[in-house]
């Protein structure tokens, strides 16, 4: 107990620490990182050595790995690992999903979205809402369902709030956007050349703010965006269908639509305060 309260003094949360560095990983270093993401539990406790024979790269790729994520080396990065494990642990996975794997890695996918969500992303986001923009939702094929649950969350707060269901209604809409409107673009893989292109070209007239979803990886969608959140999802293909989980894009939809009712609370409420001492 006296080691971890130490290591809290010096080490930071993995999520934390890699929020911002992810983003500059390459193919097989983005590999490496979802092995530690969905395996902390283990590689906490690996040597360098360890590390580097399971993956059959030297250890000095492995060093340079956890430099590029930001750590000063590998010590850095175990310590951190041993500081957000702990952390996990004490919001253990709830019981019905105990001994399932898959199960496990569901609910640890989603958990991480939620955990790598920036404060200073969403108080960007707290800021361009309380503006009342209109809300315009473009997706992709795989994330059809989640724009339309998107629309009704923000119709739910009273926002004027679009989702495009067609060519021809993205079209015209688009046409429509103005700079002081805000767009939520749904994309697991942020690489769908129709919804870029669309994007792209509402940009050519106006530039409203883009808010974007997708996973976590130098994407064109997210390299467009003012404010993008990453999820975590296991990639699933069946008959030709993508049956990827997009629980972690709703949950940090619902998060933000929470965060703004808190703070509208909070706000009315303060007013009433003053009100009733004038």
């Amino acid at each position: 107990m006296n080691r971890l309260k130490e290591l809290r003094s010096v080490a930071v949360d993995f999520f934390e620490a890699t929020q911002e560095t992810i983003r500059n990983l390459n193919q097989s270093e983005r590999e490496l990182f979802d092995h530690v993401v969905k395996n902390m539990d283990e590689v906490k406790f690996w040597s360098i050595q360890k590390f580097a024979s399971e993956w059959l790269v030297s250890t000095t790729t492995i060093f340079r790995f956890t430099q590029k994520l930001g750590f000063s080396g590998y010590s850095d990065f175990i310590n951190s690992l041993l500081v957000t494990s702990h952390s996990q642990q004490d919001s253990a996975v709830p019981d019905v999903v105990t001994g399932r794997d898959y199960g496990e890695a569901y609910l640890k996918n989603a958990m991480e979205a939620v955990r790598v969500m920036s404060p200073q992303r969403i108080q960007s986001v707290m800021e361009k809402l309380v503006l009342r923009p209109d809300i315009y939702i473009l997706t992709d094929d795989n994330t059809h369902s989640i724009g339309q649950y998107c629309e009704r969350l923000f119709i739910a707060l009273g926002f004027h709030a679009y989702f495009p269901e067609t060519a021809y209604q993205i079209q015209n809409l688009a046409n429509h956007i103005r700079s002081q409107d805000m767009i939520i673009a749904l994309s697991y893989t942020g690489e769908d050349a129709m919804l870029i292109d669309v994007v792209q070209r509402i940009f050519l007239r106006e530039r409203p703010y883009l808010l974007s979803i997708t996973r976590a990886d130098n994407n064109p969608l997210e390299s467009l965006s003012d404010t993008n959140f990453y999820i975590f999802a296991d990639e699933i293909r069946l008959n030709g269908m993508d049956l990827t989980s997009s629980l972690p894009m709703a949950m940090i939809l619902e998060l933000l639509i929470y965060e703004y009712l808190t703070r509208s609370r909070t706000q009315e409420e303060a007013a009433r305060e003053e009100a009733a001492q004038s």
